[in-house]
């Protein structure tokens, strides 16, 4: 339902609520299929809207505080800078943000699944583009014609039956239901469709209308939510959840949307690294697998014996035979009556000396046998290793099993360099959380892990957070800023949830940069803060 007109509708209602008669302070795009638009609103606050055009997995959604674009990255439609945002509001036949400014311009987010995209419109033509700018720009810009908005032409069937009925006896009957509610229902998609006919008890006008109603109404008023079920990816509904559901609701359309995109942010980059995880097992069982293999067919200790053997008859030879040519063939002491025994020999060797080097070769065999038993235990040893991993991965049926899955390590039997161990063992595994693309949340195991993140890990300038009053982990954010607002918070609701404070309504966490947190050489184990902020939080797992 992320681009769903409905979700649309609400959104925009409250980003009209944030931003109307505040300003748009500038635009840029710093990932690909991305662009975020900075708004100061009229408090004065900073706020975000980030976009994301031709993915499945994302639509928009906000978060607080400056995050000026890098250097390297180029603003988009400057023109447009710190102008006023007189209105948000959405077409109301189609699935398009409009964002008014007071020079005329209009900000229009088409939300078209693959075809997202952000037009600059004037004057009814479209004047620059975030996507195909130079095809876009300056042709007409069609904004769905209707006489009666998606709203209003649901509300009317809502509240008459009968027109419900009219509406479907007037469709083609020979269409199938669906597709008849389709071609009737505004705004509806198949989805939705799939919903109504699902809650009917029957396919009489009546029973459909009493489904749509229900679902209409839920539209109208929704409950917007986040549902995690074992093994799918995070999903965003605008109904509450069924009862059974892993689900977490919000009062805001927009709240809910910031919380999936977390979530299916979080999905994706384990997914992404438990499918580089599993190639890198996959090929280390292969070549484990492959080696083993390669001496399945020749067995040293075999060989060993065999070499004792012909030491032994060509010593009860010596004497009574002589070589000829390369081979020499003696008598079976070792089972009377059975053939003779042909035994390749050196000739540049007498018996005696042929004897000695088959004793010798015995001997070195014995060894290789040795070594290969060794090697094939450790090998096996390492097989079921990295088969467990891999069991593990293939078994992770929820986020946080296989962040479990991913920190169990790396395929062990590789050699690396001496920088690379050297780099292994002055970073210390903590438990790791994206909180998005550039910036990653380090949480401290126990007291002892809690000191290297902090004193060994973390750098002056990163974030350090720490719930008031309650033991827990040390927590440590890379790669944001005290600007980050809506980052750092969830980082402490996170913090909050890995304390002894993870019950609570709300909780105090403490917020400040690493450089101000000395040790505190009178109490082991506690720190002393030089400067800090506070932050009341609802603890919330990751």
């Amino acid at each position: 339902m992320l681009r769903n007109y409905f979700t649309l509708y609400h959104a925009a209602a409250e980003l009209h609520q944030r931003l109307a008669g505040g300003y748009l302070f500038e635009i840029h795009s710093q990932q690909k299929n991305e662009i975020t638009l900075a708004f100061v609103t009229p408090e004065g606050e900073h706020l975000q809207l980030v976009v994301t055009v031709r993915s499945p997995h994302f639509s928009l959604y906000t978060r607080e505080g400056l995050n000026r674009k890098s250097r390297n990255t180029a603003g988009i439609m400057s023109r447009i800078y710190e102008r006023q945002i007189t209105g948000v509001v959405i077409s109301p036949a189609d699935r398009q943000i409009g964002f008014s400014l007071d020079d005329g311009h209009t900000l229009v987010l088409r939300m078209f699944s693959a075809e997202t995209n952000m037009l600059l419109v004037r004057d009814g033509r479209i004047v620059d583009a975030f996507k195909d700018a130079r095809k876009l720009e300056n042709t007409p810009f069609d904004e769905t014609e209707t006489d009666v908005p998606y709203f209003r032409s649901l509300d009317q069937l809502a509240s008459d039956p009968a027109l419900l009925r009219q509406k479907l006896e007037e469709s083609d009957n020979t269409e199938p239901l669906d597709r008849r509610l389709l071609a009737m229902l505004p705004g509806f998609d198949r989805k939705l469709v799939r919903r109504l006919l699902a809650i009917a008890e029957g396919e009489s006008p009546e029973q459909l209308h009493q489904a749509f109603v229900a679902i209409f109404y839920d539209l109208a008023s929704p409950t917007p939510c986040v549902i995690e079920k074992p093994g799918q990816p995070p999903a965003f509904s605008l109904f509450a959840p069924e009862a059974g559901d892993e689900a977490v609701t919000f009062e805001s359309v927009i709240d809910a949307l910031n919380h999936y995109s977390r979530k299916m942010y979080r999905h994706l980059h384990l997914r992404e690294r438990a499918v580089e995880m599993r190639r890198e097992l996959t090929a280390k069982i292969g070549k484990l697998e492959k080696e083993l293999n390669a001496s399945a067919g020749h067995d040293p200790e075999e060989v060993s014996r065999r070499n004792e053997r012909y030491g032994h008859l060509l010593t009860g030879a010596i004497g009574a035979i002589e070589p000829s040519g390369g081979t020499v063939t003696v008598p079976n002491l070792f089972a009377p009556g059975s053939p003779d025994v042909t035994i390749p020999v050196k000739t540049r060797l007498n018996l005696q000396e042929n004897a000695a080097w088959y004793f010798t070769q015995a001997t070195k065999n014995r060894k290789k046998a040795a070594a290969q038993k060794l090697r094939h235990a450790e090998l096996r040893a390492e097989l079921d290793t990295l088969r467990l991993k891999l069991a593990k991965l293939d078994e992770a049926d929820s986020p946080d099993r296989l962040q479990q899955a991913l920190e169990s390590g790396s395929p062990p039997g590789g050699r690396s360099s001496g920088k690379d161990r050297s780099k292994k063992e002055k970073t210390p595994q903590f438990r790791t959380i994206p909180i998005s693309d550039r910036i990653t949340l380090y949480i401290g195991r126990n007291s002892a892990n809690n000191e290297k993140l902090t004193f060994g890990f973390a750098k002056p300038d990163d974030i350090w957070l720490h719930t008031r009053g309650a033991s827990g982990s040390h927590c440590v954010l890379k790669g944001a800023g005290m600007h980050n607002a809506s980052e750092i918070r969830r980082a402490a609701e996170i913090a909050a949830w890995h304390s002894s404070a993870k019950h609570s309504e709300l909780a105090p966490v403490i917020c400040t940069q690493k450089k101000y947190i000395k040790k505190d050489r009178k109490t082991p184990g506690n720190v002393i803060i030089e400067r800090e902020q506070v932050l009341m939080v609802k603890p919330l797992r990751e």
